[in-house]
């Protein structure tokens, strides 16, 4: 598993793009994961990517080991944790009806 963090691009100032269409179109994948906060307020966003992108500082994309991808998401959730495929998840609580 590839871990990147980046952030949304608003060349056009009615929405913002992540890379993941420039990535497929490199031939490889990407998948936006989870967020550090507001993402069209500048926040990160930590995600997986498969390939050998290049071209995407219009993302302001970096490469993440994979403590410092798990580091992130313990930011938001300190009970963040690997799932057997490489991705980051979190507990999730079902709430009491």
């Amino acid at each position: 598993m590839k871990y990147a963090t980046w952030k949304l691009n608003y060349n056009n100032p009615m929405y913002g793009t992540g890379p993941e269409d420039s990535i497929t179109l490199q031939g490889g994948t990407a998948e936006a994961s989870h967020a550090n906060g507001d993402v069209t307020r500048g926040s990160e966003i930590l995600g997986y990517y498969t390939g050998t992108p290049t071209a995407l500082s219009a993302w302001s994309f970096k490469k993440l080991t994979e403590a410092k991808a798990l580091e992130f998401v313990q930011a938001i959730d300190p009970k963040a944790y690997f799932a057997e495929d490489g991705r980051i998840l979190v507990p999730i609580i079902d709430p009491i009806i």
